[in-house]
C-alpha cells in the first residue's frame, strides 16, 4: 500500500468514525428534545453529560481528520478536504456526503432544541414575574450572579 492510499485509508476511517460520532450526537440531541418537552429533568442531566462527552470525541475526530489532510498535502479547511475528495474513491465522497448530512440533521436538532430551552427560560421567567409582583425587588438574582433580595423589615411589627 502506498502512502497516498495509506493516507487516504485513513482520512476515509476518520470522516466514518465522525459519521458514527455524530450519528449518536443526532440521537442523544433527539433525546435532549424528547426530555425539553417532556420536563423530564432527569434524562436532561443524563444527556448533558453524555452530549459533553460526545462534542470532545467530535472535536477530536475532526483534529485527527485534519491532521491527516495535512499531512497529505492539502489545506485544514473544507476546500481542502473537497481537493482531496476530487482525488478520492466514491466510497469517500459518499462516506462524507453522509457525514455533512448527519451533521445537517443534528444542528437542526440543536437549533430546536435551543429554541425550546429559550421558551421554558420565558414561561420560568414569567412565573417568577407572578410571584414577584408588587415586590420591591423586582428580581431574584442581579447581573453579578448575586441574590438581589434583601432583608427588608416587616412593617407593622415591633422589635423589642
Amino acid at each position: 500500500m502506498s502512502t497516498t492510499s495509506a493516507t487516504d485509508s485513513t482520512i476515509l476511517q476518520c470522516v466514518k468514525d465522525e459519521t458514527l460520532a455524530m450519528t449518536a450526537l443526532a440521537t442523544l440531541l433527539k433525546s435532549e428534545q424528547d426530555a425539553l418537552v417532556d420536563d423530564d429533568l432527569h434524562i436532561l442531566n443524563e444527556v448533558v453529560a453524555s452530549k459533553s462527552e460526545l462534542v470532545r470525541k467530535i472535536n477530536e475526530l475532526e483534529r485527527i481528520r485534519l491532521n491527516c489532510l495535512s499531512n497529505a498535502g492539502y489545506q485544514q479547511t473544507l476546500d481542502g478536504m473537497d481537493q482531496h475528495l476530487n482525488t478520492s474513491s466514491d466510497e469517500a465522497r459518499l462516506a462524507w456526503q453522509e457525514l455533512l448530512s448527519i451533521s445537517e440533521k443534528a444542528k437542526e436538532c440543536n437549533h430546536t432544541n435551543g429554541l425550546l430551552i429559550s421558551r421554558k427560560l420565558s414561561q420560568n421567567q414569567a412565573a417568577l414575574g407572578v410571584f414577584q409582583q408588587g415586590s420591591a425587588t423586582a428580581a431574584l438574582y442581579g447581573p453579578n450572579g448575586q441574590s438581589s433580595i434583601q432583608a427588608m423589615p416587616v412593617k407593622g411589627v415591633i422589635v423589642r
